[in-house]
C-alpha cells in the first residue's frame, strides 16, 4: 500500500478506537449497541497483538496503553506508533484494511423462549454482516434484513 493509504489507515484506527476508550465512548457504545463494541474490541486486539510482537523495547505497546488511558491526549502518539508498523508489515496493513472495510456487524441475539416480531435491520453502506440467533423454542416472524441502498417504493 502507498504511504498515503497507510496514513489514512492509521488515522481511521485511532478514530474508531478513541470512543471505545473514552467516557463519551460509553454513551456511543450504548447507542450503537454491543456490535459496535465487539468490532472496536476486535480492532484493538489485532493492534495490541501486533504491537506486542514489535521489537522496540515495548514503546509501541506503551503508546497503545497510554492511548487506552487517555485517547484524547495520546491519539496522535498512537497514530505515529502505528504508521511505521503498517509500513513494515504488509500483512498487518492488509488485516487492518480488511477490518476497516468489512462494514458493520448487526446482530440480534435472543435467549430461550424469545419471540421476535416485525423487526427490520438496514445497512445502506452495502458492506457488513447481519444475523439473527435464537435460543431453544425462540420464534421469529416479520423479519427484514437489508444490506445495500434503500429500495425506492414501487408505484
Amino acid at each position: 500500500m502507498d504511504p498515503l493509504t497507510l496514513g489514512v489507515l492509521a488515522s481511521q484506527v485511532v478514530a474508531i478506537l478513541s470512543p471505545f476508550f473514552s467516557k463519551v465512548g460509553e454513551a456511543i457504545a450504548t447507542k450503537f449497541g454491543e456490535d459496535a463494541y465487539e468490532e472496536s474490541k476486535h480492532l484493538y486486539e489485532v493492534v495490541h497483538d501486533r504491537f506486542v510482537k514489535k521489537d522496540d523495547d515495548g514503546r509501541a505497546s506503551k503508546a497503545l496503553q497510554n492511548f487506552t488511558d487517555d485517547p484524547q491526549l495520546y491519539g496522535e502518539a498512537l497514530e505515529k506508533s502505528l504508521l511505521p508498523v503498517l509500513q513494515a508489515d504488509p500483512h498487518f496493513a492488509d488485516t487492518i484494511n480488511h477490518i476497516l472495510q468489512s462494514g458493520p456487524i448487526q446482530r440480534i441475539k435472543v435467549g430461550i423462549d424469545a419471540r421476535v416480531e416485525n423487526t427490520q435491520m438496514s445497512n445502506e453502506l452495502g458492506l457488513g454482516e447481519q444475523s439473527i440467533e435464537g435460543g431453544d423454542r425462540s420464534t421469529f416472524s416479520g423479519i427484514s434484513l437489508n444490506i445495500g441502498p434503500k429500495k425506492k417504493p414501487e408505484r
